[in-house]
């Protein structure tokens, strides 16, 4: 009898011990499900170049109150003003879903008048270069959702010209180099926070949508490059809303 229940009692442990055991590993099976899980639906990696455009909201009337001749001859400017140009990224695998790229935007707006036998044109031309960082948040397949950064530099330029309608090709006197072209212009340092959309259509292609605030401390002003400009008005700034698209090329992968 006293064998018998000894050889239950091991019975009911080696019993208890196979079913521990295999509870252990299906715990680590959905552990290790999980995981994977949990690493997919965030998982991301794109590298690309391409297309953006995007309209910048500058202070208009600020500047158009505050410009004097001959910078402010001929009508008010007005936003936002259409500035294009490129962009490319990558993702750095190492840090997550953490993105580096460069992107170069330009763009400018004109006025052109004539007066009797005159002709007059003012411009305005806002460009900038500046580094991308910003970090990929996958929503859907495809689709990603990234805040970020943009840091870089740009030039805030206005130009005046004026000159004859018409010109005869020069005589013994001469007649041509009577038009004239004056500019005023200062760079920036820019800060703007941004949050972009995207999505790929493809495993090589994808769109972009984003906005952002432009935030610029200008530099100093010159005008035709030599003469040093003081006291000029704050108002004359590049800051303000920008919201645009993009067309990439690339790889592009989400889960």
């Amino acid at each position: 009898m006293r064998h018998l229940l000894a050889a239950t009692a091991i019975g009911f442990f080696l019993a208890g011990s196979v079913l521990a055991q295999q509870g252990g590993d299906q715990l680590g099976e959905i552990t290790f499900e999980e995981l994977q899980d949990k690493q997919s639906s965030s998982a991301y990696f794109g590298i690309g170049a391409g297309y953006v455009g995007g309209f910048w909201f500058y202070p208009a009337k600020d500047i158009s109150t505050n410009l004097v001749k001959p910078y402010a001859m001929h009508g008010d400017y007005t936003a936002p003003i259409f500035t294009s140009g490129i962009n490319a990224f990558l993702t750095l695998s190492l840090v997550g879903n953490l993105r580096v790229g460069f992107e170069a935007l330009s763009g400018s707006q004109t006025h052109t008048e004539s007066m009797g036998g005159s002709q007059y044109r003012a411009a305005l031309s806002l460009s900038s270069a500046a580094l991308q960082l910003d970090y990929a948040f996958p929503l859907l397949r495809g689709l990603i959702v990234a805040p970020g950064v943009y840091l870089g530099r740009g030039t805030l330029q206005f130009e005046h010209t004026s000159g004859p309608s018409s010109a005869d090709w020069p005589n013994a006197n001469g007649n041509l180099g009577r038009a004239v072209t004056s500019t005023l212009a200062a760079p920036f340092w820019l800060v703007r926070p941004t949050l972009a959309v995207e999505y790929a259509v493809s495993g090589y292609a994808a769109v972009r949508a984003w906005g952002g605030y432009s935030v610029s401390a200008m530099g100093t002003w010159q005008e035709n490059g030599i003469t040093t400009v003081n006291n000029v008005p704050s108002g004359l700034t590049a800051r303000g809303f920008v919201v645009g698209f993009g067309v990439f090329i690339g790889l592009f992968r989400s889960e």
